[in-house]
């Protein structure tokens, strides 16, 4: 697939995951994002990247485009400019403030890779970031957005039901905080999962960009910051200590038809 691209940033910084309750859990995890202008215009300008940095090819540090988007369009001309642009009118939203959409997600290192939450960001004319478009997947092949529409109005802490059977140690009910910002070089994320009015478990993002360059990305390696498959490995060497602790296993529910699903505005007493 064929899509062309603008800057791409690169971030390094920590995954924070804690587990609230009678067995609580914690970790966090140094990590590294790419952060990806879309662009939906063939005329644009073409940038270059550093070596060891490929789209849509195998090298050192790779992001496919095919990985993101609906799953059930692996078409060579799906273009995820559009695909969000989709999404957001499937709201109330003017998706035609749209000006620019950036991606944060985390790139393959020699081919191998898991996102479990990619993050759009939609920006106007002037820059102010107006929707927030999460795409969380999960270890068992199914995939859910969660749209945070109209960011400047209704806050960009934003609440959504829980849709998508994400761990096996959490029921399938509750709801999310869902928070993300760009601000200068940093990009801050946050998702707090709360059951009947108590948060059970909370995750961030702490990033901070840094020059993309191959220099940085091989020191990258060297601080084991990135490795082949480190997400995927590292999520289930985490369920194997929640296991450990005896935590219950829920079943796997049958998954749902509808892929994406709105925020709301939280309200505060």
């Amino acid at each position: 697939m064929i899509l062309n691209t603008g800057s791409i940033k690169f971030y390094d910084g920590f995954v924070y995951h804690k587990r609230n309750g009678a067995k609580e859990h914690f970790f966090k995890n140094n990590i590294n994002a790419i952060f990806i202008e879309l662009i939906n215009n063939k005329y644009r300008e073409k940038y270059k990247y550093p070596a060891l940095f490929s789209i849509d090819k195998f090298n050192l540090l790779a992001w496919h485009p095919s990985y993101h988007g609906a799953q059930l369009e692996k078409t060579d001309n799906q273009n995820l400019y559009k695909f969000v642009l989709n999404l957001i009118d499937k709201s109330d939203s003017k998706k035609h403030m749209i000006d620019n959409i950036k991606l944060l997600t985390f790139p393959k290192v020699f081919g191998l890779g898991f996102n479990p939450l990619s993050v759009y960001f939609c920006y106007d004319i002037k820059g102010s970031l107006l929707h927030t478009v999460f795409e969380v997947r999960n270890t068992f092949g199914d995939i859910h957005h969660y749209i945070l529409q109209n960011t400047k109005k209704n806050n960009k802490t934003q609440k959504t039901i829980k849709k998508l059977f994400v761990s096996p140690f959490y029921p399938q009910k509750g709801y999310y905080h869902l928070y993300a910002n760009q601000l200068n070089d940093k990009i801050l994320t946050s998702v707090d999962y709360i059951i009947n009015d108590n948060k059970v478990f909370s995750a961030s993002m702490n990033l901070k960009e840094i020059k993309f360059n191959n220099f940085n990305i091989l020191k990258a390696l060297l601080k084991f910051s990135l490795f082949p498959g480190k997400v995927w490995i590292n999520i289930h060497l985490q369920a194997f200590f929640l296991w450990l602790k005896k935590i219950r296993i829920y079943k796997i529910p049958i998954s749902q038809k509808i892929k994406h699903s709105f925020g709301m505005k939280i309200s505060r007493d």
